[in-house]
């Protein structure tokens, strides 16, 4: 389980990164939806509320 955990919380970091600094907005918007995903499945796994931080190293 730990290891779906990180796996979320760095497709999550990765996928922002690249939603962020994507050359086109269509880029940015499929870069931005799989880091939700993402941060999704890392609040599912995690048990974590929307209030915590789930980015916090």
């Amino acid at each position: 389980m730990e290891q779906d955990i990180d796996y979320h919380r760095q497709r999550a970091r990765r996928e922002l990164d690249l939603g962020l600094t994507a050359p086109s907005l269509k880029a940015a918007r499929a870069h931005l939806r799989l880091a939700a995903l993402h941060f999704e499945q890392l609040r599912s796994l995690s048990g974590v509320s929307s209030e915590r931080p789930l980015l916090a190293c």
